[in-house]
């Protein structure tokens, strides 16, 4: 059996660092017989404070110093809620877990920023990473607030062992209802503890914090529950019954739909919500520049550099949908690996989506074994996408850009989409060539000349320019030689 503190913290702190510290540790002090202490969301200088965030991100690092000391001198897990992190030029809401010797063993960046009536998207940076800490009371899963309404991060934890979540939270009392059902689902869906600490009482914004800070254990029954006063709850939790009740009541063996069914990617249509894509098969097209003469001088350059001419022009490689990925790191067992910009057309029931992309691939094994090449490196789409629909009229005005390293000065590649093949034409060769159904296709057009001979950078930076209505779709990605580390 496990004690566990929430500090329910009035929305309105001393306007001081060390004020607000003071205030916290008088109220950690009350509770410092148990095993882990929470505190709640950006409690200094205020969730809804939004104006003093640069300011706050500042005192941060001292913060953390001293919540390093009160850990160590109680001698127990502090859960600091969330505070505002600097990171050169970016921010983040951070949460912060000191284990009882002072020492991070947490550390959990805010993954969706609340745009309803706040600034918190427009300043800050969302994290990217699931995090799940040991910890003396078990393995615990770290969020934050807004990330109550979305499961698969809750389920990412629990697949990553997560016997319990820690959420640090500043919700406001309009959603109150919304605030308790989600506790409770997050807890029921998963067999795990939520222990959820949140602020309470008006802020200098005019919102007004719910409180409601609770415990709920792996059946969804609620041990320990605030109201709407700063308080301290302190309830003993015993997290071994989650086993019991995982192998009792077998919910989660008996799941069907496991990870991303069907390589799925979630992408989002600059004007609209995120979309799930179901990727079926992925084909690299290659050689499809419009002007034959250019693309005989490409096959010939390539040629000089140990690359066997193509056997059809243009040629095609079929890869697994496994091979696609919006994520933003690239692991390859190369020294000698590089991206090239393309469009990818990602073909659905409905709809034709329009990614920039990069055709990762090792350059070594491509002078030896061409198809071999092109599979063992993933290939990287942008998350933004465009409707082929609403760019089609203007297509060839479309420009390629890509950079490498990221951020390099000159551009490796650079110059007009109309050099390759229009995405009509490229999507009846492929149909053509390979049949249909042509839905969960997804098809990378071919690049174009590069500026320099191939270039080994560990980032590689591309975008897909449209100068009609002046925006762009853009990702970068970072290289990793996984053999350097052996």
């Amino acid at each position: 059996m496990s004690t566990v503190a929430l500090i329910q913290l009035s929305a309105q702190v001393p306007a001081g660092p060390d004020d607000a510290i003071d205030l916290a540790a008088e109220r950690i002090d009350s509770a410092r017989s148990a095993d882990l202490i929470v505190l709640p969301e950006v409690w200094y200088p205020g969730y809804f404070s939004f104006d003093s965030y640069a300011a706050a991100a500042s005192q941060t690092p001292l913060m953390m110093e001293r919540f390093s000391d009160i850990a160590r001198s109680a001698e127990t897990c502090l859960h600091v809620g969330s505070l505002i992190e600097a990171d050169g030029d970016r921010r983040f809401n951070t949460s912060v877990m000191f284990g009882p010797d002072g020492q991070v063993i947490g550390r959990y960046r805010k993954m969706h920023l609340f745009g309803y009536g706040s600034r918190e998207q427009e300043l800050l940076t969302p994290g990217s990473d699931v995090v799940v800490v040991d910890t003396p009371l078990g393995r615990l899963g770290m969020a934050v607030c807004y990330d109550l309404r979305f499961p698969e991060l809750f389920r990412r934890m629990t697949e990553k062992g997560a016997i319990g979540f820690v959420v640090a939270s500043a919700w406001p009392h309009p959603r109150v209802e919304a605030w308790t059902t989600l506790l409770r689902a997050r807890a029921i869906e998963n067999q795990a503890v939520m222990i959820a600490c949140n602020g309470v009482g008006p802020t200098d914004s005019g919102a007004v914090l719910c409180g409601r800070s609770a415990i709920v254990d792996a059946w969804g029954v609620t041990i320990g529950e605030l109201g709407s006063d700063p308080d301290v709850l302190v309830r003993d939790v015993d997290f071994a019954a989650v086993g019991a009740a995982r192998s009792r009541f077998p919910a989660l063996a008996d799941r069907r739909l496991l990870g991303d069914p069907d390589n799925d990617l979630i992408i989002e249509p600059v004007d609209g919500a995120p979309v799930r894509f179901s990727a079926k098969r992925l084909i690299l097209a290659g050689y499809t520049g419009r002007d034959a003469a250019a693309v005989a001088s490409y096959i010939a350059k390539l040629e000089r550099e140990g690359i066997a001419p193509p056997s059809e022009v243009p040629s095609y490689f079929v890869l697994g949908a496994d091979r696609l990925t919006t994520d933003t790191a690239v692991e390859t067992t190369s020294a000698e690996s590089c991206g090239e910009v393309e469009f990818a057309l990602l073909i659905d029931d409905d709809e034709i989506y329009v990614a920039v992309a990069s055709d990762h691939t090792d350059r070594a094994l491509e002078s030896v074994d061409i198809p071999a090449s092109k599979q063992s490196c993933v290939k990287v789409i942008s998350s933004k996408v465009w409707r082929l629909a609403d760019v089609e009229d203007h297509w060839d005005d479309l420009t390629f850009e890509a950079r490498t390293p990221a951020g390099a000065e000159s551009a490796y590649q650079s110059g007009p989409v109309a050099a390759l093949r229009p995405p009509a034409e490229l999507m009846a060769l492929v149909e053509e060539r390979f049949g249909g159904p042509m839905t969960g296709t997804v098809i990378l057009s071919g690049t174009i000349a590069a500026a320099t001979e191939f270039q080994y950078h560990p980032t590689f930076e591309m975008a897909l320019i449209d100068p009609t209505t002046d925006r762009k779709l853009a990702t970068s990605y970072t290289v990793k030689n996984v053999l350097e580390e052996i």
